[in-house]
């Protein structure tokens, strides 16, 4: 049976944490490796051709970012989340965000790349493609957060991100089709912040879109739903 190790390339040796860790990071990511899997660092040196350390170097980065968890005597896992997790990382999530967002209106950068995110949302709407939807959801919020500049707030968010990847797979049916409105308006509100060098417009508009959010995925059957 498929345990989604199975196809890992041979390392190459300057590179082997890294290598190890990009792997690893992406088959969580995209589900291949799914909540609660053991992640065995043997298996994976073995099939890579490596030793355990790097392996083991990796897997602690990932333990560290909260996408893996290890305990004492047993193997690695891949975290398993919570509906109450997901509320206390979206707290931080509006953090971090909102921190990007004063940055912005005081630098009057915008975020690159988002028309081309809200047509994969509106795409994602016309095919009813959660997991497109939420994919595009979350490269608007990288995007929101990377055109602050501030290199330890993106690194931190990165963390973040992966984390709530894991736990948001999917927008739910009933959110769809207004994801393009909600994240439109989230850039009218930065534009008018910027004008007015006052942030409280576009953080009103976040805190709403991200805090209240939460109660769409505890509404939805599967742990999906975005912000």
């Amino acid at each position: 049976m498929d345990n989604g190790l199975g196809d890992l390339p041979p390392a190459r040796a300057s590179t082997l944490v890294q290598q190890v860790l990009t792997e690893l990071r992406q088959r969580i990511v995209d589900g291949r490796l799914a909540p609660g899997t053991v992640v065995p660092d043997s298996v994976i040196a073995k099939q890579m051709g490596i030793s355990r350390a790097p392996v083991r170097d990796a897997c602690n980065l990932l333990v560290q970012s909260g996408m893996l968890t290890k305990k004492q005597n047993y193997p690695y896992r891949v975290r398993d989340f919570s509906v109450a997790d997901l509320g206390e990382l979206q707290l931080i999530r509006w953090g971090y965000e909102s921190a990007a967002a004063r940055q912005l209106v005081r630098s009057g950068e915008l975020p690159a790349g988002t028309e081309e995110i809200l047509l994969r949302m509106a795409e994602a709407a016309r095919l009813g493609d959660g997991r497109l939807s939420a994919a595009a959801d979350m490269d608007f919020h990288r995007a929101l957060v990377r055109a602050s500049g501030l290199p330890q707030l993106i690194l931190r968010y990165e963390s973040l991100a992966d984390q709530l990847g894991i736990l948001i797979r999917e927008i739910p049916d009933f959110v769809l089709s207004t994801q393009v409105h909600r994240h439109q308006e989230i850039l009218d509100l930065l534009r008018v912040s910027q004008q007015a060098a006052d942030a409280r417009p576009v953080l009103a508009v976040l805190e709403t879109h991200l805090l209240t959010r939460r109660e769409d995925v505890e509404r939805s059957a599967v742990l999906g739903g975005s912000a």
